[in-house]
């Protein structure tokens, strides 16, 4: 059976990558082919189609589409921690309660990048109406925002915060670990069918995606040339974002944080209700147990 994979752009992807481009996946017995995409709208809505099985997708994009009726899971971590607040080098911002009545730019609604804005911007009292908060379709276009000098900070994830500040453009002021202890960021994601159906397959992908997670941590040069063909940043940007921020599929742990921004979605008006059944991490833990 051939499997397809679908990923986006970022340190949070590199399981993936890796796994592809080292031969894990054939390792463990798959045919897999993977492709990436400009946006994690597109994988969810892939997976939801059937014309991927496995994407890792921002797990509050499974959140959405539970909350629609479709039947997507998350069963492994990968993106962990992963966002960063990164401010102009040249600005006078030197902490998040200084953020208030300054030019911020944050990507669509409902990613861990938009989230994070809402925790700060909720603790310090940042509204529309006393700071200037812009609003973009990416990511991708956040970043491009503070390095052009059109905002004065923004939330973002790596490798393109590290890139800010490797360029002399930016600053970091705090990372994902000092604002959401333990939360997850883009997850290994399936569909309820598909693990149902295809049990044994689904193992042996999370056992390639572990491997390829050690390979990150043991070997993380050659991690960030194989990443960079990927991520298109240079592997040298790449290699120091991974000293801030490492992949991580254990994510057991990371529930109750988890919870805690399903119900600010809900606050939000993101989602209609708050979803139970949107993680499944009983493959993870079957996969982990074999391979010891």
């Amino acid at each position: 059976m051939h499997i397809k994979i679908g990923l986006i752009r970022g340190i949070c992807q590199m399981p993936g990558y890796v796994a592809y481009e080292k031969g894990f996946f054939k390792e463990h017995g798959l045919d897999v082919s993977c492709s990436v995409d400009p946006t994690a709208w597109v994988l969810a809505d892939k997976l939801i189609s059937g014309d991927i099985s496995f994407g890792i997708v921002p797990w509050t994009r499974v959140v959405s589409a539970r909350d629609r009726g479709d039947k997507l899971v998350v069963i492994a971590g990968s993106g962990y921690e992963e966002t960063a607040t990164v401010v102009r080098r040249d600005s006078k911002i030197k902490s998040l309660s200084e953020l208030k009545g300054k030019r911020i730019s944050i990507p669509v609604e409902g990613g861990m990048k938009d989230l994070t804005s809402q925790v700060l911007f909720k603790k310090y009292n940042v509204t529309s109406e006393n700071t200037e908060i812009l609003r973009l379709p990416s990511g991708d276009a956040a970043i491009l925002a503070l390095l052009s000098g059109r905002v004065d900070a923004t939330t973002n994830v790596e490798p393109y915060s590290t890139m800010a500040v490797e360029l002399g453009i930016g600053k970091i002021i705090s990372r994902g670990k000092d604002i959401l202890p333990k939360v997850p960021g883009c997850s290994l994601t399936t569909t309820e069918n598909f693990i149902q159906d295809h049990q044994d397959i689904v193992l042996n992908f999370i056992k390639a995606i572990l491997k390829a997670e050690e390979f990150c941590h043991k070997s993380p040069e050659e991690a960030a040339k194989i990443s960079s063909r990927y991520i298109g940043i240079s592997a040298n940007i790449v290699r120091e974002a991974l000293r801030y921020n490492k992949p991580r599929t254990e994510i057991s742990g990371s529930i109750g944080v988890m919870m805690q921004i399903v119900r600010l979605m809900k606050d939000l008006g993101y989602i209609k209700s708050i979803p139970q059944e949107f993680y499944n991490f009983e493959p993870l833990k079957k996969a982990k147990a074999e391979l010891e």
